[in-house]
């Protein structure tokens, strides 16, 4: 994996673990999340979330329609 991805995952990983409230633990969590957006956004060429990924609610519940 390219440095500047790693940094791109890491920042929006930590944005996640932010908007959550900062809990203690789901650092796995939140780093896959990033990293399915970050590959997202880059092999669709668009902010979107990526398909078959769940989009989450600041409380880490998935988005309801």
């Amino acid at each position: 994996m390219s440095d500047d991805r790693n940094e791109r995952i890491r920042r929006r990983a930590y944005e996640i673990w932010e908007a959550l409230g900062r809990p203690e633990g789901g650092q796995q969590q939140h780093w896959a999340q990033a990293e399915a957006e970050i590959l997202g956004e880059e092999s669709q060429g668009t902010g979107s979330v990526p398909e078959g990924a769940e989009e989450l609610d600041p409380d880490g519940a998935p988005k309801r329609g």
